[in-house]
């Protein structure tokens, strides 16, 4: 047994060398009957010097490079060439002669800060590196401010908690993983967005609409993907230093430390700390305004190239987030929480030399999650324990046009919560199988139809279909739909943990024997969108507007307006619908300024006790426009950079607190408002910016946050009715290096 071990191990490291170097000729591209090999030319790969040169047969052979993947070719008397070479062993290639000698010609450009996946059959924006650093951005719940199809808001007076909405529905509804792995659902729902600092991310896609059957079953209303700081790139500075400060005293440092090994191996470190010491009253309440607290986190990715179509990527993440508040200058209320989180994963995949779109992999994470939680008297403790398995195959049917992505998967969740003298535990074990087909043919027209069933240990099986349509009847205009159904298990406690902050007793409708009593939330979700592309004044622009609509066969509600003392959970069929329209103007109107406007409208509705309700502290209407100017469109050059972003929110419904005693009921409905943020970035030498900003610049905020401040324990108060900014207007500096 032991000689066929041998046998395998040395069979495998043969074929690991004979893929460690790319082969091939270049040839003369006039010649188009004889091909005309050219002796000399120079090959390299980009951005290294890694390099040789064609011998007299016009061929070359170069060892591969983990470093890049485009290749360089060049020769006296013809046109360079840059090359992106896949899993192929052996390229033709040929260089074009130059007919006239041009002078120098220099041609610069600049990426949109967000931008579109023009051929993405999915509705997605991809916002830059350029674009987050328009606010100091602090942690991924920071980064949507510029954007008009998610809106962030504060989850009550007492956490500093943040929380997002996509198409007019909590965030819950809306898938959010780091590079295609699960990582804010469970129990971190609350607060996973916080976990990410800002200096980490490196892009965000934002796809709005039922996703792939692929990433699972979970997302309804879109997915937010954040692709982070790499292990390995090409032509970016291995160091970034990130110092943040405001003037409610929140300190933040970031390092991000990237290094090769070699060829082969190399890691990323990512390091953030902040805290703020310091409580502050602006309001008069007795209550401070936002928690104290202090956060050390920790990731550390490594990517191993193996130059024979393997890569594996595999990484960790170590959290403390440490918070206190409640009561100003006295302990009569006191709020803390302490989180903890261990999070590791992996990715590990093969590409087919002979073919580049075939290849299988496997991607893995187990995460883990404890939370204790003290609001005044009543204490909440919680541990999730969650891991991910997904194995995925795609391949070609025989033509480049057809092709299919198939696999299984297996989901694992074990909760354990206690809410004051309740306890709820839960193991859901949930494998899955899934195919999508996907057709393309030359960028016309594609379509990608999918299905995936998941057995769930005590739902059972469970179906969900999708598809998603793109058309593009000239490159000016892009026409594209989507529809299908999801489902997921709902966390009452952690995703409605600030209703922990007020005297709301609870009351849970149960109409199962497991977790909570509360059935699987379904829903269909369908949509469209058209994008039209156009020039101005040599300038690309677009116009975009689109509809979705979510319809839930099942919804898990919570009833805040039926008794302001209690807080009553039900599964309620068809219970909810949401309808979204969004229309969006992106262009450049000068050669230095982005200028992006946008309007929502929203029509959310949830069935309380038989009638039809719009959904409360959700605003109807909402408008954005974002300006950005840049003293230099060379982004090389030393720039000034200044950005300022206007946010209009319309009315929002506030729950009724109409049998309160009249001097402890809140309004039917908020104002509407509007947020101003700004912020100026001046490069001081290359590499080195410093910025400057202001959040809320009008200094507007909700009065009255919390009913019955003075008596946090009798039968009235409550902190949760929050349809504004908590705090005022604050002003922020930091500074950016890359080394």
């Amino acid at each position: 047994m032991k000689k066929y071990i041998l046998l395998f191990v040395l069979l495998a490291f043969n074929f690991a060398y004979s893929q460690n170097s790319l082969s091939g000729t270049v040839y003369d591209a006039h010649e188009k009957n004889h091909k005309h090999p050219l002796v000399g030319a120079n090959i390299i790969w980009l951005g290294t010097n890694i390099g040789t040169s064609t011998n007299e047969n016009g061929e070359f052979q170069i060892k591969r490079s983990s470093l890049s993947n485009k290749l360089l070719v060049s020769f006296i008397g013809y046109i360079s060439d840059t090359i992106t070479v896949g899993n192929e062993s052996n390229i033709q290639i040929e260089l074009k002669q130059e007919d006239v000698k041009l002078n120098e010609v220099s041609v610069t450009g600049s990426q949109s800060p967000t931008y579109t996946d023009y051929f993405g059959v999915e509705n997605k924006s991809v916002m830059t590196q350029k674009e987050l650093t328009k606010a100091a951005c602090c942690t991924l719940s920071e980064s949507f401010e510029t954007n008009p199809s998610i809106d962030v808001s504060f989850t009550d007076a007492i956490t500093g908690a943040r929380q997002i909405e996509m198409l007019g529905l909590s965030g819950i509804y809306t898938q959010s993983t780091l590079e295609n792995l699960p990582y804010i659902r469970g129990l971190i729902s609350n607060v996973g967005l916080t976990y990410v600092p800002g200096p980490w991310v490196k892009a965000i896609n934002v796809a709005k609409g039922i996703g792939s059957v692929v990433n699972g079953f979970e997302s309804i209303t879109g997915q937010i993907d954040v692709d982070l700081f790499k292990p390995f790139a090409i032509d970016e500075k291995p160091i970034l230093l990130n110092v943040y400060g405001d003037y409610d005293r929140r300190v933040e440092g970031n390092i991000n430390y990237r290094h090769a090994i070699n060829d082969q191996i190399s890691f990323v470190t990512l390091l953030h700390a902040s805290s703020r010491q310091h409580g502050f009253d602006m309001n008069n309440d007795m209550f401070i305004d936002m928690p104290k607290f202090s956060i050390f986190n920790l990731m550390q990715r490594w990517q191993i190239h193996f130059e024979n179509g393997w890569e594996s990527q595999v990484g960790f993440q170590l959290l403390s987030d440490k918070k206190e508040g409640g009561s100003f200058e006295n302990s009569l209320y006191n709020f803390s929480t302490d989180g903890k989180q261990f999070n590791i994963y992996g990715k590990t995949g093969y590409v087919f030399p002979e073919s580049e779109y075939k290849s299988f992999g496997f991607q893995w994470s187990f995460n883990r999650y404890e939370q204790n939680s003290l609001f005044g008297i009543k204490d909440y403790s919680g541990i999730h324990n969650n891991g991910y398995l997904n194995f995925i195959y795609q391949s070609d049917l025989g033509d480049a046009k057809h092709k299919f992505r198939t696999g299984v998967s297996f989901l694992f969740d074990q909760f354990e919560e206690r809410f004051t003298t309740l306890n709820f535990t839960r193991t859901e074990r949930i494998p899955g199988a899934y195919f999508e087909y996907s057709y393309n043919d030359d960028d016309k027209f594609s379509a990608v139809v999918g299905l995936r069933s998941d057995y769930h240990n005590y739902f059972g099986m469970m179906f969900t279909p999708r598809i998603h349509l793109r058309y593009a009847p000239s490159p000016d205009w892009v026409l594209r739909a989507s529809g299908g159904r999801g489902f997921r298990n709902s966390n009452i406690f952690s995703e409605n943990i600030s209703l922990f902050a007020s005297s709301r007793n609870l009351m849970i409708n149960a109409s199962e024997n497991f977790g909570y009593g509360l059935p699987l939330e379904t829903a269909w979700n369908f949509g469209f969108n058209l994008t039209h592309y156009f020039l101005f004044d040599y300038r690309e622009g677009t116009i975009s507007i689109d509809f979705y609509r979510t319809k839930f066969e099942n919804v898990t509600i919570a009833d805040l307006d039926t008794n302001p003392q209690r807080i009553i959970f039900s599964s309620v069929e068809n219970g909810m619908y949401s309808n979204s329209f969004q229309a969006e103007l992106n262009f450049k109107p000068f050669e230095s300024i982005d200028f992006r406007a946008a309007y929502r409208l929203l029509d959310v509705n949830q069935l309380l006790n038989n009638s039809w309700v719009q959904k409360s502290l959700s605003s109807k209407h909402r408008a954005l426009i974002n300006i950005g100017w840049a003293s230099s469109t060379n982004e090389e050059d030393i720039q000034t950079k200044f950005d300022i972003t206007l946010n209009w929110f319309g009315e929002k419904r506030i729950p009724s607190t109409a049998s309160n005693p009249a001097n402890l009921r809140m309004d039917e409905t908020s104002p509407s408002f509007a947020v101003v943020n700004a912020q100026i970035t001046r490069t001081i030498i290359f590499d080195l910016e410093l910025y400057i900003g202001v959040e809320n610049l009008f200094d507007f905020k909700q009065n009255n946050l919390i009913i019955d401040p003075g008596n946090p324990y009798g039968s009235y108060f409550d902190a949760s009715l929050i349809w504004g900014p908590v705090n005022g207007r604050m002003v922020y500096s930091g500074l950016r290096y890359r080394i």
